[in-house]
């Protein structure tokens, strides 16, 4: 049977594979981690600049830019990570789930912390009163929650064990 649901299984197991062999030579705990640092850096300094990108200026568009490069730090953690963060549960092992549901876990606690932090901004502040003020920061607290669990997962992970059938070692 080709239903739908057949056609979606094998259209994850597909991206699996992709995502599992794209930039072989940054696969290991001190470039994913340098990662990390990059995107943190990035998404304070995204949540920094967010009061002041209300308005159409070079603020905003400064803000823009940084979004940007959140995003595309964003979908390298998750090429780094084999996206264990977003697959289905059946593509991944034991250890897997594990590390994911942690993550999950903190990923859901930051998004509820950041959905009472706009609520008080946009309460106490003059930003609600900006032109893309409430967007620049609910845009920015989104950036945020949405890649915690990812970054917390290439923090974590080990470096990969070499598999010794697949480099030709013959030591049985």
């Amino acid at each position: 049977m080709n239903t739908f649901k057949d056609h979606y299984h094998a259209h994850q197991e597909r991206s699996a594979t992709a995502y599992s062999t794209a930039l072989p030579g940054m696969r290991n705990r001190r470039t994913r981690r340098v990662a990390v640092s990059a995107w943190l850096v990035t998404t304070i300094a995204l949540l920094a600049v967010c009061p002041f990108a209300g308005t159409p200026s070079v603020t905003f568009a400064v803000w823009a830019a940084l979004l940007g490069i959140t995003a595309l730090l964003q979908t390298v953690h998750k090429v780094l990570t084999n996206n264990i963060g977003e697959r289905t549960a059946r593509l991944l092992d034991e250890r897997e789930l594990a590390l994911r549901g942690r993550c999950g876990y903190v990923g859901f606690l930051v998004a509820a912390w950041s959905l009472v932090i706009a609520a008080m901004v946009l309460a106490l502040t003059p930003l609600r009163e900006q032109q893309f003020g409430p967007f620049a920061l609910l845009v920015s607290l989104v950036a945020l929650a949405s890649n915690v669990p990812t970054a917390l997962l290439a923090w974590q992970l080990p470096d990969d064990e070499p598999d010794p059938i697949a480099e030709g070692d013959s030591r049985g």
